[in-house]
């Protein structure tokens, strides 16, 4: 008989998660900026100015959405938690940029998601942010 603990995507330790990344022919940096302006911003975060996301600030999107920024490491990796309207406990989301060799990956990993059916929508929504990055990396 199989358990949740053996269902892909839930953890005993995180309930449940996912995790999404490509590698990109860009540098840190430039991965960076583009995941963290328009338009990929937008996509992702459905809002439309600049946010310097430090440590402890909170932003509630257009939909609804709000952050709060739990750590920031420039250029490397940012944590936040992740409440969108109508959901009872935040989740916990970390954006990851990763040097791997002349290229850079993105690694988008989303947990304490409340059921099968949320890791689903997420895994499509940030494949999807994934592809955006890959648009703006091309101009």
């Amino acid at each position: 008989m199989s358990t949740q603990e053996n269902i892909t995507g839930h953890t005993a330790s995180q309930g449940w998660e996912i995790g999404v990344r490509r590698t990109f022919a860009l540098t840190p940096e430039a991965a960076w900026q583009i995941i963290f302006s328009q338009p990929v911003l937008g996509v992702w975060l459905d809002h439309k100015a600049g946010i310097a996301f430090q440590k402890n600030d909170t932003y509630t999107t257009v939909s609804g959405t709000t952050i709060t920024i739990t750590s920031v490491t420039e250029v490397k990796v940012i944590r936040m938690k992740w409440q969108a309207k109508g959901q009872a406990a935040a989740s916990t989301l970390q954006i990851r940029v990763i040097p791997a060799k002349d290229k850079t990956t993105v690694s988008f990993h989303h947990e304490w998601l409340a059921n099968n059916k949320e890791r689903e929508a997420m895994k499509s929504y940030w494949t999807h942010v994934l592809d955006e990055i890959g648009k703006a990396s091309d101009n």
